[in-house]
């Protein structure tokens, strides 16, 4: 590998086929299990050779028993071997690429938003999904193929050597021009169009999901056609690489045949030969002619492990930028690191401290700032404002999934940006707006945000929700599972749910992104309400709740209330006060709560 890999692939490939954590042992056991299939084909045929070249000689039967049972073993080896393969190392491939996954979804959820907004939704499903595929299947169909040809070709090199050793010589030379210069042939001239295509295929993936998901946008806009004219294009380019890879794989495929025609003329002449000087039998003619040609069963994947080896290449090349990219150096070189959940415990009260805060997405314009104020840690806060100034860019800021353009988030005396994932989430829990109702139970989707919660527990975060009626209306109550995406719940009932899954957690601050989008006035209204007097528990324990919304009738319940406003092209905060005092001192805010009535 070394030498048909350049050195960043090779360290690519080594890196990720650690986070598959494939034992040792259990690989070694698929490629005995290969051998034991092709090889088992190997000798049916040289013992089937040499009892059809026996028998002709009519000999006694008791000459030919042991030959018969031996036919009938390999014959039933050679199939049953074969499916075992299959099977087992499938088992082991998916295994390595669940624990792949696994690793590549718990880098990103720790990782900060920056991570994932960077990368295109559909090129991230690819990273996530077919590459991490590629990288499993280098397993089924490199790595262990690679390994059975090897063994294999010994053994038939072994079996026509012992009969003819200049056969034997000249089939050494076909399976290394059949399993080895063919393969490295095609992989040379395939390895251009392959990485293209992966590119490709992720361009294809992006563009298709935006069309999926955003079509009457782009439809309005007049951009919807040329989206599909992108993408034609990006499948017109996946054509021609694929083009371009027939070439050298017709060239491999010649090479194969004529390193099969070349052992098969030169045995029956070489072999005719040493029969007529008497140093070769004519049961040994048979034998090497027809094991010279099961011989290549096993050389014969090896065009497609090279091309393989190519891919698999190229997508840990991607698993890897993504995973470096989320500062998971020290996974990357970690196979025995453990994935555990531990018991989130209460907090004590701390306080938000915002400091000369410049806001905005990774790679551009700063969308608002400076902005400073001080959250503490048992008041209910909304931030208002016109679309599209920054309103939930700052709460997921706060959050610590944004990195600020400029000054500063401080979690009681710490810079947020400077902590942990676990270490915020222990702080902050954010639910979005389009947050994922997963198609489980309520149950478990409460457990989403603590693991440890129990049915008791569940039960009184949903009454606290305000869905108590709804879950005593369900067939099996907290059992009773969610259709996919949701579908068969309200939208009301849809953000209580997540709002009860926000309060399953210890954090002590609870931001929230436009809880009423969506929903009728009333509904909207009803849930704002409940979510700004959600905070206070039985204990007396005060959580801080942080929401942004459109809605202003209900925020006569907030503590606070931060409404920022753009003048001059520059966002910044207008006025901080309470529902009253805004009504009173802000005319923009007096009019639109005046529209909603």
């Amino acid at each position: 590998m070394n030498s048909v890999l350049p050195k960043n692939e090779r360290q690519a490939i080594k890196k990720t086929f650690k986070l598959l954590q494939i034992s040792p042992k259990e690989f070694a056991l698929s490629v005995f299990l290969g051998f034991m299939a092709i090889g088992s084909a190997v000798c049916l045929t040289a013992i089937s050779a040499w009892l059809i070249a026996r028998a002709s000689q009519m000999p006694l039967w008791m000459d030919l028993s042991l030959a018969a049972v031996s036919v009938r073993m390999f014959g039933i080896g050679k199939a049953l071997f074969r499916y075992i393969t299959n099977i087992y190392s499938h088992k082991i491939a998916l295994y390595g690429m669940s624990t792949l996954r696994t690793h590549v979804y718990s880098a990103l959820s720790s990782s900060s938003t920056d991570i994932v907004t960077s990368v295109a939704r559909g090129d991230l499903l690819t990273r996530t999904g077919r590459d991490v595929d590629s990288i499993g299947d280098l397993v089924v169909r490199a790595l262990q193929p690679a390994g059975v040809a090897l063994s294999v070709s010994l053994l038939s090199i072994g079996i026509v050597s012992f009969y003819s050793p200049i056969i034997g010589a000249i089939l050494a030379f076909c399976l290394l021009l059949s399993g080895i210069i063919s393969p490295y042939i095609a992989m040379k001239g395939a390895r251009i169009a392959e990485k293209s295509q992966i590119h490709d295929r992720a361009a294809l993936a992006a563009h298709s999901l935006s069309i999926l998901e955003n079509s009457s946008e782009l439809r309005i806009s007049g951009r919807l056609a040329a989206m599909e004219a992108k993408m034609h294009g990006t499948e017109k380019d996946i054509l021609k690489n694929r083009d371009d890879a027939a070439r050298p794989h017709a060239l491999s495929t010649a090479l194969d045949t004529l390193a099969i025609g070349i052992i098969t003329i030169s045995s029956i002449f070489i072999g005719a030969y040493q029969v007529e000087q008497g140093t070769l039998a004519h049961i040994g003619l048979c034998v090497v002619v027809l094991t010279s040609l099961a011989a290549f069963e096993a050389t014969q994947t090896m065009e497609g492990a090279m091309v393989q080896l190519v891919r698999s290449a190229a997508a840990s090349l991607r698993i890897t930028d993504l995973l470096s990219n989320a500062n998971t150096e020290d996974e990357l070189n970690t196979t025995d690191k453990k994935i555990t959940l531990e018991r989130q415990t209460p907090h004590k009260k701390t306080s938000l401290h915002i400091r000369d805060l410049h806001i905005g997405w990774p790679d551009s314009a700063t969308l608002a700032g400076p902005l400073s104020l001080d959250i503490q840690g048992n008041e209910t806060v909304a931030i208002v404002g016109p679309s599209g100034i920054g309103k939930s860019t700052l709460l997921y800021t706060l959050a610590g999934m944004l990195t600020p353009h400029k000054g500063s988030v401080l979690l009681g005396d710490k810079e947020i940006s400077r902590l942990s994932r676990e270490e915020v989430s222990h702080s902050l829990i954010l639910t979005a707006e389009d947050a994922h109702i997963f198609h489980t139970s309520i149950l478990e989707n409460i457990r989403v945000a603590r693991g440890d919660v129990t049915e008791d527990e569940a039960i009184e975060l949903l009454n606290k929700a305000g869905l108590g009626q709804w879950l005593s209306e369900l067939p099996d109550g907290i059992h009773t599972l969610i259709g996919e995406n949701a579908a068969t719940i309200s939208g009301g009932e849809r953000r209580r749910l997540l709002l009860a899954r926000a309060l399953a957690s210890h954090a002590h601050f609870l931001l929230l992104d436009e809880p009423g989008e969506h929903l009728d006035n009333d509904t909207a209204d009803q849930l704002i309400k409940d979510l700004l007097q959600a905070g206070s528990s039985e204990n007396g324990q005060q959580r801080s709740v942080i929401l942004v919304t459109h809605r202003l009738t209900p925020l006569a319940f907030a503590d606070r209330i931060i409404y920022i406003s753009q003048h001059n092209n520059i966002t910044s905060i207008q006025a901080i006060g309470t529902h009253k005092e805004l009504m009173k001192t802000i005319p923009e805010y007096k009019w639109a709560v005046d529209h909603e009535k």
